[in-house]
């Protein structure tokens, strides 16, 4: 899908309102309002959870009373019961993503996370995304509506404009730490996700951590570096950024299956924030067989993953409803969980143990 010339404009927009704003407070807020124009909805919510802890749960609301602190807590109880979260400590995966790409709406309605945390505020449909973790804690936006779900054209604004919403995010965190001295902010940049640089007001290298550097070598390899090693495309973006003011610039470079991305933005002291993101082109698949299942249940399993509902996982394995009907109830029943959501949520946790290392078998728990 190719966004429109409008559409690029409402973003250049939001780019600049988000990258103005460098108290931490203010551009949270910022954030979630930006995010709302950009695509219109009945509330957003940028999620804030210990990653040690994850009950321990609060969130900043747009429009503010939105959800009540035990409506917060409510939702901080259940998350777990949530498919994003296993799915993104399976893949760290940037891009968004919606209830529907992994299962279907009528099942997640069944989870006690819907019924009775998120139905009573009129939240029916959510696209999810993920701004990354800073000093242990875990950040993330949910934009909900009542009604009506999300387009692909929706969800690909959301994913150009990802990559500075969280470029602009840890900026103002970071500049709201360390308003004082370059120093304090490399200090504070140090803990913070990605890799970083910065080039003063004479647009020269002022300071640029070892990962930067490294990355840097890596994807413009076959490039001519300029002064202070920078690649000559980064150069060209930085002049690109000095002669335009204040409007941040974003650059893509691929190597192999992996993609770097590098965004300038301005700095509260002057001079320019280099932000680096290193992802795989290709999200990693996020399923891996249990090996308690048989092959033919992994691969039903896989599509329930996928958000298949039983007709389509019977088309395409060619099998009759009536057997997949079968293989589910008996996934439902070796998982011990009470309905395919939560074999769902309990598949991707599989992957998030795979990924760690952990034991390959799943200790089934309580049921929804």
């Amino acid at each position: 899908m190719t966004l429109r010339s409008e559409d690029w404009e409402i973003i250049n927009g939001c780019l600049h309102r988000l990258y103005r704003e460098l108290d931490s407070q203010r551009h949270n807020r910022m954030m979630l309002e930006v995010l709302n124009e950009l695509v219109p909805a009945d509330s957003v919510v940028l999620q804030i959870a210990d990653v040690q802890k994850p009950e321990a749960f609060s969130a900043i609301t747009l429009p503010e009373d939105h959800a009540t602190p035990e409506r917060i807590a409510l939702i901080g109880q259940y998350s777990h019961q949530s498919p994003f979260v296993a799915y993104y400590l399976a893949t760290w995966d940037s891009h968004w993503k919606m209830i529907t790409d992994f299962m279907p709406l009528e099942d997640f309605y069944k989870t006690d996370l819907h019924r009775l945390a998120l139905e009573p505020i009129g939240i029916n449909h959510q696209i999810f995304g993920v701004l990354g973790v800073l000093d242990g804690t875990g950040y993330a936006i949910a934009i909900n509506r009542i009604h009506q779900g999300f387009t692909e054209r929706e969800r690909e604004l959301l994913n150009v404009i990802q990559p500075h919403l969280v470029t602009s995010f840890i900026n103002a965190a970071v500049c709201s730490r360390a308003q004082k001295s370059i120093s304090q902010i490399k200090a504070a940049m140090e803990m913070a996700p990605g890799a970083y640089g910065y080039f003063d007001r004479g647009d020269r290298v002022s300071w640029i951590q070892e990962r930067a550097e490294a990355w840097l070598r890596e994807f413009f390899a076959d490039e001519v570096k300029n002064d202070g090693n920078i690649p000559r495309s980064l150069r060209r973006l930085l002049e690109e950024a000095i002669r335009n003011g204040s409007i941040p610039r974003q650059l893509e470079k691929f190597s192999g299956d992996e993609c770097l991305i590098v965004c300038l933005g301005s700095s509260s002291i002057g001079g320019w924030i280099m932000r680096l993101e290193r992802k795989l082109r290709t999200p990693p698949p996020y399923f891996h067989p249990l090996p308690q299942f048989s092959e033919r249940k992994n691969e039903v399993l896989q599509w329930m993953v996928e958000g298949k509902r039983n007709a389509e996982i019977a088309m395409i394995l060619e099998l009759s409803p009536r057997t997949v009907e079968r293989h589910v109830a008996e996934i439902l029943a070796e998982l011990q969980v009470e309905n395919r959501a939560t074999a769902i949520v309990r598949a991707m946790e599989f992957c998030v143990a795979m990924k760690h290392g952990a034991p390959s078998q799943i200790q089934p728990q309580t049921s929804l």
